[in-house]
């Protein structure tokens, strides 16, 4: 391991700290793994310090895995810097996101009437018949005159019904 001189791009990008209570990262190399520890993160990649038993698994030329926080991100060494007391401090340059993405999670509708539901536009669909059924309930006789609602959404329909009637008239 060598060290070499930090990319001039680096210097644009803020670099947050990282505690030491949210530091332990796993570098994969092949079907080797190495513990690291962050120490800050930024928009491009990360500053990471391996102890050093773990120097001789990190093999330059093959990609490398950083599991971090529950992301898994294919990171290219940048830089290395060896201490005097053996650990490896080195710049990781984030290439890309390999994490899983979360399951998507199933509506009580698809799961009993099937894929064609996927569509988001039945939802509202769905939405529209439960007020429609809403409104003939509260229109029915029964239940619509002990509520107080029959009249007046029979009268609303009345003058929809009519004022569609007159419109249809002077098309004609």
């Amino acid at each position: 391991m060598s060290a070499e001189k930090s990319d001039p791009q680096d210097a644009g990008f803020f670099r947050c700290p990282v505690q030491a209570d949210q530091s332990k990262a796993v570098i994969r190399v092949g079907h080797r793994k190495a513990m690291a520890m962050v120490q800050e993160t930024s928009i491009d990649g990360f500053t990471v310090l391996v102890p050093p038993k773990y120097g001789s698994v990190l093999k330059v030329g093959r990609p490398w895995l950083l599991e971090y926080q529950g992301a898994r991100i294919e990171v290219h060494p940048q830089w290395f810097f060896n201490s005097p007391d053996g650990r490896v401090q080195m710049g990781l340059r984030r290439m890309r996101d390999l994490t899983p993405p979360e399951p998507i999670r199933r509506s009580l509708l698809l799961r009993y009437a099937g894929r064609r539901y996927e569509d988001p536009s039945y939802s509202a669909a769905v939405f529209g018949g439960f007020v429609l059924a809403l409104f003939t309930l509260m229109a029915l006789p029964g239940l619509g005159d002990s509520l107080g609602t029959a009249n007046r959404i029979q009268s609303a329909v009345r003058w929809l019904l009519n004022g569609l009637n007159h419109s249809i008239n002077q098309l004609m």
